[in-house]
């Protein structure tokens, strides 16, 4: 169940960014999707194990610099914590990339904020949800498939104003126009 919630979450996100693909049509934009798993930990507490899909967009891409926003939705899989938690996150900054022709290695430096979502399942109705806002580093490598689609493997790491820290390695996939 909890798979389904966070691949609609994806797929509400991937709307919001398809619409700003006919904005930016020849100013090379950059759209895809993402998935991977990680974890994050809050001070005195043991980690959370959660899987992570998203969307993520790259504006002037063609160069050294350009601007990257995304989206991720972490939703708790293991029994880590001692609490179901959920983590929606929106991020914006900069990525710096590589010049090479086949495989360009890129650095994304991002400012995140979003929501936290978390559930005591032994106390009926005692959800708590909070606002929370950081820092993301992001490393990984854009590989072009064909002439518009590519693979992007990449880690992230963020920390949060709520004391927490995490991390996550995935793959996108996604196409540039």
């Amino acid at each position: 169940m909890h798979t389904f919630t966070s691949v609609g979450s994806a797929l509400k996100g991937s709307a919001a960014f398809l619409s700003l693909a006919a904005l930016a049509s020849g100013q090379n934009f950059q759209i895809g999707g993402m998935t991977g798993g990680g974890g994050a930990v809050k001070l005195f507490e043991t980690s959370a194990y959660h899987v992570v899909a998203g969307v993520e967009s790259c504006l002037f891409c063609s160069g050294r610099f350009g601007l990257v926003l995304e989206y991720h939705h972490w939703q708790k899989t293991g029994s880590g914590t001692d609490q179901p938690v959920t983590l929606d996150l929106a991020a914006g900054g900069v990525r710096i990339q590589g010049t090479g022709r086949r495989v360009r290695p890129f650095v994304d430096l991002s400012f995140v904020a979003g929501t936290e979502l978390k559930d005591r399942p032994v106390i009926p109705f005692d959800k708590t949800r909070q606002g929370v806002y950081g820092g993301l580093l992001g490393l990984g490598a854009t590989i072009p498939i064909t002439r518009h689609w590519y693979v992007r493997p990449m880690v992230r790491i963020i920390g949060l104003s709520s004391a927490e820290y995490g991390g996550f390695g995935g793959v996108g996939v996604g196409y540039s126009f």
